[in-house]
């Protein structure tokens, strides 16, 4: 078992296609807390949970652990979204701490290259049996400026997409607002490799059937969740507007 068939099974298990982002804003001393507390009552709506620097700043790694370790023992994949981009070395003492630490994927970005950048985090992650999925197109408005930048005659999201598949990372990151760039990630990708959209809600994406279609595996939901009067009860409406894993 990996991380690719620890989602599957969990989002299968859940019956959701939706990994939670935990934008988790106010007190920075209360944040971990709050985290924790949303995913206890939303367990069983999701197939995921994906944190970044709204916690690991002010909670560390250390403070972090009472959140990943009901993760851990709940088998709720979660993924650290730290769009890892430096040299092999410092990337691999990064995803280091975060692999022991009970994490199970990494985010990383593609533009820093396979050699002495990115190819050692991949290997590790594998023979961990964890997970690297790389950034291929986001899903603010300024994404296209950077992602689909023309070179050698085509976006720049398309190069990303084939190293995803060339240096099989475990999936994709694309917005779920361009779901025409859904579609040409898909063709270049390996059949059991994801594609993870953010964007949905506060962004303007939908999570539906149209993305689902367009090849997304997951969609990727944070402050329409995070910040809902009743969260459990958001996740179950975006669940039902999907096709069942």
């Amino acid at each position: 078992m990996g991380f690719r068939d620890d989602l599957v099974q969990s989002s299968k298990e859940r019956s959701s296609r939706i990994i939670v982002s935990l934008d988790i804003t106010g007190p920075p001393e209360m944040r971990v807390d709050r985290a924790l507390g949303l995913v206890r009552s939303i367990d069983g709506e999701l197939a995921g949970v994906k944190f970044h620097w709204h916690l690991l700043l002010p909670g560390g790694l250390k403070g972090l652990k009472p959140l990943i370790g009901f993760c851990n023992d709940r088998k709720i994949p979660v993924l650290a979204d730290i769009k890892l981009n430096d040299i092999e070395s410092t990337n691999l003492e990064a995803v280091g701490l975060l692999y022991d630490a009970g994490v199970d994927a990494i985010i990383a970005n593609p533009f820093v290259g396979a050699e002495e950048g990115l190819s050692g985090v991949i290997a590790r992650a594998k023979e961990l049996g964890r997970g690297v999925v790389l950034l291929v197109y986001m899903s603010h408005a300024g994404a296209g400026e950077g992602y689909g930048l023309t070179v050698a005659g085509e976006p720049l999201y398309r190069e990303f997409a084939r190293r995803t598949r060339d240096w099989d990372a475990d999936g994709a990151i694309v917005s779920a607002k361009s779901h025409q760039v859904i579609r040409e990630v898909r063709s270049l990708l390996k059949r059991d490799q994801f594609i993870l959209c953010p964007g949905v809600g506060v962004q303007g994406g939908k999570a539906d059937r149209d993305v689902i279609e367009a090849g997304a595996d997951f969609v990727i939901i944070g402050r329409s969740v995070v910040d809902a009067v009743d969260p459990r009860a958001t996740l179950r409406a975006f669940n039902a507007s999907m096709p069942a894993p």
